[in-house]
């Protein structure tokens, strides 16, 4: 939950990353576009995104 609302993260092998709103079932923001394929994605208690794509990984915080 991000600001009391129940999200989703996903992502593709078309290297983009998408966070979901499961309420309204609309996207949040824009994709977030990687150069390779995204095999893992997680969020962590503090908020912040894990993706993992390629051989990388990358963190990034939450505005």
């Amino acid at each position: 939950m991000v600001d009391g609302r129940p999200l989703a993260v996903t992502g593709g092998d078309d290297g983009t990353v998408r966070l979901w709103d499961l309420t309204a079932g609309d996207q949040v923001g824009p994709e977030l576009v990687f150069p390779l394929p995204v095999c893992a994605v997680a969020v962590v208690p503090d908020g912040r995104l894990v993706v993992g794509f390629g051989w990388e990984v990358a963190v990034l915080a939450r505005r």
